[in-house]
């Protein structure tokens, strides 16, 4: 009996925070993984606490730290590392990568677009898990009912809206029954809006403005938040009003619409709900391609001792590796972040019968770093309130853009005093 309870004594209990971002069964995929590693470690208990969406799962992530019961680990999402940082939550991989040779192979082996938001002054604050960018989905069937080449998806947003208006479809009575494009106007996210300023020549933050300066009112953001209003108010392709995220990929499957932009991450949901052939083409361009990297990663939280803190690195090992970034990329349709995944025999099965998981893979050489800003969700909130006002009608793309830029540069500066 003292035998038995001396191992029970020995197990280590490490708390793991983390979300879904999109739609499927992935919360699923990611217990199982974390029931594999605890037959793998029985020494080792890992304690789940499914968040919701990244917005609800940061907020409880947040909570837990001010409660002075911070989890040992979370997948958050990759631009919080300026939040973070300001709350002094985090630490850095760099100590253990010094003498851990698997986690120093890993940082060289992941894609280098979805280090960008990783890392901050040559520190290592965060290792890729669940990464995508945004890609275009099309219904090749729409395409080909609508007189247009399946293998040739649009290329620009003129031709995007052309395509578009081809595959809009109305009943005799003028009603809709299929709209051409849906680009989500989400709440709380600018993620896809990030898209289409990086489309129009812009991005949305200054890359040397160390999370301290954002650019709202900018010439690209007044053209991809006009262009969105337009594709409903002026086209007549898309849905009028705010488009949802978590509806939009449903809404394709079923037919309702021919073109979607949505994440990599929607691919396992979309690839089992379709039942017409679809294929996945790099977002179209207005001066050059390029999107945001998107997704989350795993921290580092301050305050565990050197046994958990043992035991937290074997479990981001594992979650990380590349036989289960491979599975993982199977499982959902993110992208599998390291590239030695890519080799694996599971990965080149898996692209042979869907090679629409190439696409966001392929258009990461045109990725930039996801907006890195500090007050992350309140300057986010405040974007995409501007977006929706412009989208929806209630204001006029140069007030809303430059109010937002104003209330930003408020939320900005209590964090960026010089």
């Amino acid at each position: 009996m003292l035998s038995l309870g001396w191992a029970v004594a020995q197990k280590t209990t490490i708390t793991f925070y983390y979300p879904v971002g999109v739609a499927g069964p992935l919360a699923r995929f990611i217990e199982g993984y974390v029931a594999e590693f605890e037959r793998q470690n029985p020494d080792i208990e890992v304690k789940t606490v499914f968040g919701g969406n990244y917005e609800e799962n940061q907020a409880k992530v947040v909570a837990a730290i001010k409660a002075g019961t911070p989890p040992d680990t979370a997948i958050l999402l990759s631009q919080q590392l300026f939040t973070l940082l300001a709350m002094e939550a985090i630490e850095p991989f760099d100590p253990y990568i010094a003498k851990d040779p698997e986690l120093k192979r890993a940082v060289g082996d992941f894609f280098p677009a979805f280090m960008m938001n990783s890392t901050l002054e040559g520190k290592v604050y965060s290792l890729p898990f669940q990464r995508s960018t945004p890609i275009l989905y099309y219904n090749k069937e729409a395409f080909k009912e609508a007189g247009l080449d399946p293998e040739k998806p649009p290329a620009t947003w003129d031709e995007l809206v052309e395509y578009a208006k081809r595959l809009t479809k109305r009943d005799p009575q003028g009603r809709v029954v299929r709209y051409g494009l849906a680009i989500p106007t989400e709440d709380r996210s600018t993620w896809l809006l990030e898209g289409l300023v990086i489309q129009a020549g812009g991005l949305l933050y200054d890359p040397q403005g160390r999370g301290c300066k954002v650019l709202v009112n900018t010439e690209p953001v007044r053209q991809a938040m006009q262009f969105k209003r337009d594709l409903a108010a002026v086209h007549r392709v898309s849905p009028e009003g705010v488009i949802a995220w978590g509806t939009t990929p449903g809404d394709f499957a079923a037919g309702k619409v021919a073109m979607i932009y949505h994440s990599t991450g929607s691919l396992g949901f979309i690839r089992n709900n379709a039942r017409f052939a679809f294929g996945t083409a790099f977002q179209p361009k207005k001066v050059r391609y390029g999107v945001p990297t998107g997704g989350a990663n795993f921290y580092l939280f301050k305050g565990s001792d050197p046994a958990k803190r043992e035991a937290t690195l074997r479990f981001i090992k594992f979650m990380v590796s590349p036989e289960l970034q491979a599975r993982w990329a199977v499982d959902s349709g993110y992208v599998a972040a390291r590239r030695s995944s890519w080799s694996l025999p599971i990965m080149r099965e898996y692209v042979a019968k869907w090679p629409q998981a190439l696409t966001a893979r392929e258009q990461l050489a045109y990725a930039k770093a996801e907006l890195p800003v500090y007050n992350l969700q309140q300057v986010k909130d405040i974007i995409a309130e501007a977006e929706q006002a412009v989208v929806l009608g209630r204001k006029d793309v140069r007030e809303a853009t430059r109010e937002a830029q104003a209330r930003v540069d408020q939320a900005l500066a209590p964090f960026c005093k010089r």
